[in-house]
């Protein structure tokens, strides 16, 4: 099991989206620090509490960012108004003045109001997607809240019936 890259248990496997090693990673991951030429280390002791980590070229390890973790996770709960549309019909009597049965004027904001927990990120919590490791065709392409955002749109009208 050691070394390969997916795990099979009695009726269960593990497929595009799923890690072995974030089943089994609390008995088998070995973690370690990495010596860098000038014998300097990975880890700070000094430091353990900052909230990002030491940056560090693992490229060619299999085993760093595959652990589960949950600090970065962001809470992507959102209320999104997706439309809202004001708008006033003229009174019968003056559209009839001018040979019109009806006129209405309005206004309408499409994704103008978005309310969430990202503090300003610049990241759209609609626009979540399956993301895979393993499958590198989607690279990059739709990563949770990476994406086009939804485009804010105004319109002013004005509807007329003869």
């Amino acid at each position: 099991m050691l070394g390969s890259s997916s795990m099979t248990l009695p009726g269960f496997n593990t497929s595009d989206g799923a890690m072995a090693q974030a089943i089994a990673g609390d008995f088998w991951y070995d973690s370690y620090d990495i010596t860098n030429a000038d014998g300097s280390t990975t880890t700070i002791p000094a430091n353990y509490d900052a909230f990002y980590p030491r940056a560090a070229n693992c490229a060619g390890s299999s085993i760093f960012n595959m652990v589960p973790n949950d600090r970065y996770m962001l809470n992507m709960a959102y209320l999104r108004i997706k439309n809202i549309t004001l708008g006033y019909t003229l009174p019968r009597h003056l559209t009839q003045r001018i040979n019109m049965e009806k006129a209405r004027f309005y206004v309408s904001l499409e994704n103008f109001f978005t309310f969430d927990h990202l503090k300003g990120l610049p990241l759209d919590p609609e626009e979540i997607a399956g993301y895979s490791s393993f499958n590198t065709s989607n690279y990059n392409s739709s990563r949770a809240g990476v994406g086009s955002p939804a485009f804010k749109t105004a319109a002013i009208g004005v509807q007329v019936t003869f």
